[in-house]
């Protein structure tokens, strides 16, 4: 990895998991509710890729080659994306696990009770909002293996969306034809 991707790839990682952490924290304090909130998935979603892409933009400002990279672009946004991933996961595992555990049973509850208000809204049959209920009810969002598979799920999606972002950003080599 170049000395210019890497300058940038850990300082804006490390911001981008420290707000990660701030906006866990500020959640956690104000109302666990709030963890079961699609929009703060989105302001979540929004301050990754606008994280990202400031990195994008910083490495294609400081790269010393004469064109900007697929490779390059494509690197700057995941491996930024992937660290501050990183930090946020070990975070929230720490705290949920550790620290209050009570805090996701809490939330396991919140989250239990709006999915079945979402599907007695949607029309489903009471037998399928039994079995779906009973079917997530032993399951910790919060236990470091479900941690673990939605940060695998999160990287999936951050690479795709990484070769969109790099696809955007990358510049022609002016001496290929």
């Amino acid at each position: 990895m170049k000395k210019s991707l890497q300058s940038v790839i850990v300082p804006y990682g490390l911001t981008l998991g420290v707000i990660s952490m701030l906006i866990t924290v500020v959640i956690y304090a104000l109302s666990l509710e709030l963890f079961t909130k699609w929009y703060v998935t989105l302001i979540n979603f929004s301050i990754v890729l606008v994280i990202g892409i400031m990195a994008v933009k910083k490495v294609k400002a400081i790269d010393a080659e004469p064109f900007f990279s697929f490779k390059s672009a494509f690197s700057a946004f995941f491996f930024t994306v992937l660290l501050g991933s990183l930090i946020s996961i070990a975070f929230t595992g720490i705290l949920f696990n550790f620290i209050d555990s009570e805090a996701a049973q809490y939330v396991q509850e919140m989250t239990l009770e709006a999915s079945r208000e979402m599907m007695e809204k949607f029309g489903a049959p009471q037998e399928q909002i039994d079995a779906a209920i009973a079917q997530q009810e032993g399951n910790n969002p919060f236990g470091w293996k479900n941690l673990f598979m939605g940060f695998a799920f999160s990287i999936v999606l951050y690479a795709i969306l990484s070769l969109i972002i790099a696809a955007i950003f990358k510049e022609k080599d002016p001496n290929r034809a």
